[in-house]
């Protein structure tokens, strides 16, 4: 196989890992170090995956929040009919998810890459490398802007032309075109004056596949109510465009719509009684006569308190239904090993230094609590209070962090703390998944279905380093 620019990021052997780690009690491994409860993750992905086959939509995974081929796979399930569709931040992504992809290809199951963001141009000749190892349309990007297209076309013309010097033939590349449906982050309003030309612009050159939403202002949602808005106002929002284009419905065009709030939002469709469940099948069962419907979402199989905070769905089971998770703490997949390392009993509360700080946590507040990460009820913690930012607010929190350090800070009265010596190994929910797991080279993974040894390390999964 071709050389690509991600072994440029060269990465630790996982069999080396799996002999130093696998098998040992989190007790007895050094801090800080991250961890993913393999059963959590499994739960949450089949639920996503429950939920999208219910509807009758198809679903692209996210792996920017992970950057691991085990829970990539996860995500998109065994059914080898279905399609293994994946959505990409950066290329190292897209790259090392190739071989994957390829695996798929061999056994015919349907499979492709979107590159989430709109591109940057240096970034195309290497783009175009991996397209040219994959099927025609397993390939596609996100458009916003005219000029971009058109910097990109010649780039890719340009290509094509090397590779036909060379009696090889340009793998096709799909667009889907970026529509602002509120983040105002990337994509353009559907009401632009410059929507219609870049639309025709697309569809002239014979790649368009579609419009693609992310409604990332759902993360500031409080309720299931506001999720759900999200979710229609997403699919209202790509409606529009569908009409402001002219373009023929076809189920050939593709609308993507989600974030994880509004996302996993669609469970509560099965569960609810608000009048948004009627109006969200309402306008679900127009679009799908008319159009091919997708979600995507990304930190949904690990979670964090902003994902808890935004109480997108119930946080526990209404009922046995399938294709529902609870939305809470103990729903979340991924935590920080920290260790105590000193103990401060005179300041104004009592307060304890940790092994890990911003490089370990992350610096996002989260809108919930005043801190970057709660400890939770396990290993040290195990017969202590746990911080309820929704109750009494008691409990020990990550109140204020350093790069390396962190200080644990006890919240409420002091009466029933859970006092804590040094050297005591504790788990602590991150605010914000994405970026807790960024500083470390691997996950430790462990399965809290194993009864018993919930704590024990299960295998060891290789984060994919670089851009």
């Amino acid at each position: 196989m071709e050389t690509l620019p991600s072994s440029n990021y060269p990465l630790p052997s996982v069999a080396s890992l799996q002999l130093q780690y696998i098998g040992k009690s989190l007790l007895n491994v050094p801090t800080p170090a991250v961890v993913i409860d393999r059963a959590v993750v499994k739960r949450n992905s089949i639920a996503m995956l429950q939920v999208c086959s219910k509807l009758g939509v198809n679903f692209r995974a996210h792996v920017k929040s992970h950057k691991t081929l085990e829970l990539a796979k996860i995500q998109v399930g065994n059914d080898m009919k279905a399609p293994a569709d994946f959505v990409v931040s950066t290329l190292v992504e897209a790259e090392n998810l190739l071989p994957f992809m390829l695996e798929c290809v061999a056994i015919g199951r349907p499979c492709s890459i979107l590159y989430g963001v709109p591109i940057s141009q240096s970034c195309l000749p290497r783009l175009f490398r991996l397209a040219s190892l994959l099927p025609s349309s397993a390939t596609n990007i996100i458009i916003d802007n005219f000029t971009a297209f058109h910097h990109y076309t010649a780039q890719y013309h340009t290509f094509a032309q090397t590779l036909s010097a060379k009696n090889l033939a340009a793998k096709e590349i799909g667009t889907f075109i970026k529509i602002d449906t509120g983040y105002n982050r990337a994509g353009i309003k559907a009401t632009s004056p410059a929507f219609s030309d870049l639309v025709k612009t697309v569809t002239d050159s014979g790649s368009f596949k579609g419009f693609y939403s992310h409604y990332g202002h759902s993360y500031a949602g409080s309720s299931e109510e506001e999720a759900a808005t999200g979710l229609i106002e997403e699919l209202r929002g790509l409606e529009e465009a569908c009409s402001l284009s002219t373009l023929s419905p076809s189920t050939s065009i593709c609308l993507s719509v989600g974030a994880t709030p509004t996302a996993t939002a669609a469970q509560n469709m099965f569960l609810s009684t608000s009048p948004k469940v009627a109006e969200f099948n309402e306008i679900l069962a127009r679009l799908k006569k008319s159009y091919k419907v997708e979600f995507h979402a990304g930190v949904y199989p690990l979670l964090d308190m902003q994902q808890v905070a935004t109480k997108a769905r119930p946080s526990a089971n209404a009922g046995k239904q399938s294709g529902f998770e609870p939305l809470s703490k103990s729903n979340i997949g991924i935590k920080v090993l920290v260790e105590v390392t000193s103990i401060y009993t005179e300041r104004s509360k009592p307060e304890l230094l940790i092994s890990a700080g911003s490089l370990a946590l992350g610096r996002e507040p989260c809108k919930s609590y005043p801190g970057w990460g709660v400890v939770s009820p396990e290993l040290g913690n195990a017969k202590g209070i746990v911080y309820d930012e929704g109750g009494e607010k008691q409990g020990w929190i990550v109140g204020r962090i350093s790069q390396e350090h962190g200080i644990l800070t006890w919240e409420g009265e002091s009466r029933g703390i859970n006092e804590l010596g040094i050297g005591t190994k504790l788990l602590v929910w991150p605010n914000h998944a994405c970026v807790a797991g960024a500083g470390f080279g691997w996950y430790l993974v462990v399965d809290s279905d194993v009864e018993g040894h919930a704590y024990d390390v299960v295998d060891v999964w290789v984060r994919w380093r670089g851009w």
